[in-house]
């Protein structure tokens, strides 16, 4: 059998093509740069969340990278700018800080924190670009006004603002015009901030005195004086059992008002008082509706020991409520309403009010006809009287109480005049025929009516005789 000499095909195995291996490397390290840039840019947004960027500069100090409590303590340690006043050849220097110009550290360290953050993005990924962020500024122009007037006192003429003042002929609100004053260049020192805030640095000021405004105008009042006029012409009406018991008049609405400027917009705002308001209601619906209680008044003399009733405590009525009567009307006022407050009255109990001291003595004052009760240095309650007439008069000096009786009937003839007069109460001698005592046959207190006594009303003079035992000083001047 003839051998097969028939050739086999050679082994065809397929190989991968060059092109086709050094695509798969360059994908490989395509997605690899992928991670690592992704993972950076993770890294790098994590870091920077509560670090400056790169390249920032702050009042000359390099600042990027750091953390917020880094920037604090940087922004905290920086120095104090001066200010050199001049003035009529006089120099003075004095840390910017005293002149309320201070750095707001927070508010420095919050721009640090947000510079190339937003805005321009150009700007935001130049990272290799330096940045100067400036500081921020508290500015308090009080102190540094106040620090100009005590230092340069002839400089300064306030000016005055316009004002609201009410007027009781026309019952309106009138605008009173401000007047111009002199003073410090605010807005000379005001313009040199930006260049210290950017690039800190001692500054130099001419101090020279300038025409200064009035910060509210009378035009910027114009609003608020209608709204205020508006206001005194709303019926508030307080009301019992459906009737009206008082009625508070433009002038009385014009002593709750009160205005508060705003020297930034040159305006001024209405508000009303309510503790005002509140007293009213105590002082004019009160009286009309009820009573106020009579406190009881008790006297201690150190000395004796005794006590002394001087004014027996009587209950009275006053209005329910007033502090929430009060609010009412506050809020009617405000929102430019009129109003029928409806009131009540409920029992008001009396309090005690003691009273010490060292010794018990009288004084009658003839010029201003008043009785006045001592104990020591402490006055316990004054009383009209009428002392004696021209021809009759008190006799002044320094007496006692040398006899008292509840009453008696008082006669004789004084100066030609002859009196008879029965029944005479609370009478306490203190000089010769003169007394206080309880008078019925007049009610001119106040005026010199006696033949030398001391007269009093009924009650007053009941207080008197509860007051000073046998022995008690009595002082009389004129």
């Amino acid at each position: 059998m003839a051998a097969n000499n028939k050739k086999q095909p050679p082994n065809m195995s397929v190989a991968s093509s060059p092109r086709r291996k050094n695509g798969r490397v360059w994908l490989a390290i395509l997605a690899s740069s992928c991670v690592l840039i992704i993972a950076a840019a993770g890294f790098a947004a994590w870091f920077y969340s509560d670090h400056a960027l790169p390249n920032l500069t702050v009042a000359g100090t390099q600042v990027g990278q750091l953390d917020t409590a880094s920037l604090r303590r940087i922004v905290q340690q920086l120095p104090t700018p001066n200010a050199t006043f001049i003035a009529t050849g006089q120099r003075v220097t004095v840390p910017l800080d005293e002149l309320g110009v201070s750095v707001n550290v927070s508010a420095t360290v919050d721009s640090i924190m947000a510079a190339r953050r937003s805005g321009d993005l150009l700007q935001g990924v130049q990272l290799w670009h330096a940045q100067t962020v400036p500081l921020v500024f508290n500015n308090d122009w009080g102190k540094l006004k106040a620090y100009a007037q005590q230092h340069f006192p002839a400089v300064f003429v306030d000016a005055k603002n316009a004002q609201l003042t009410f007027n009781p002929s026309s019952n309106q609100f009138d605008i009173t015009p401000g007047t111009d004053g002199k003073g410090f260049d605010l807005q000379k020192f005001e313009s040199s901030l930006p260049a210290i805030a950017l690039h800190p640095h001692d500054v130099t000021l001419d101090v020279s005195s300038v025409p200064v405004a009035p910060l509210v105008q009378a035009a910027g009042l114009a609003a608020t004086q209608k709204t205020a006029n508006s206001r005194l012409t709303l019926a508030l009406k307080f009301v019992l059992d459906g009737k009206t018991v008082t009625q508070p008049s433009p002038a009385d609405i014009a002593n709750w008002a009160f205005f508060t400027p705003d020297v930034t917009r040159g305006t001024a705002s209405l508000d009303f008082d309510k503790a005002k308001i509140q007293q009213y209601i105590t002082d004019k619906v009160g009286p009309k509706v009820a009573a106020p209680p009579i406190d009881r008044k008790v006297v201690i003399d150190q000395v004796s020991g005794t006590q002394t009733v001087v004014t027996a405590g009587q209950a009275g009525k006053e209005v329910k409520d007033a502090d929430l009567t009060a609010v009412a009307v506050y809020n009617a006022l405000t929102a430019g309403q009129s109003l029928d407050q409806q009131i009540s009255v409920v029992d008001a109990p009396f309090k005690t009010v003691t009273l010490t001291g060292s010794g018990k003595w009288l004084e009658v004052d003839v010029t201003h006809e008043t009785a006045t009760m001592w104990v020591g240095t402490v006055p316990v309650q004054t009383f009209l009287i009428s002392s004696g007439k021209s021809g009759t008069p008190t006799e002044l000096g320094t007496f006692h109480i040398y006899y008292k009786t509840p009453s008696q009937t008082m006669t004789g003839t004084i100066a030609g005049e002859y009196f008879y007069l029965p029944n005479v109460p609370w009478v306490s001698f203190f000089d010769g025929g003169e007394a206080f005592h309880g008078t019925y046959w007049h009610h001119n207190f106040g005026h010199p009516m006696s033949h030398g006594c001391i007269n009093m009303t009924i009650p007053d003079a009941k207080i008197v005789y509860d007051f000073a035992p046998i022995g008690t000083k009595v002082v009389v001047h004129a």
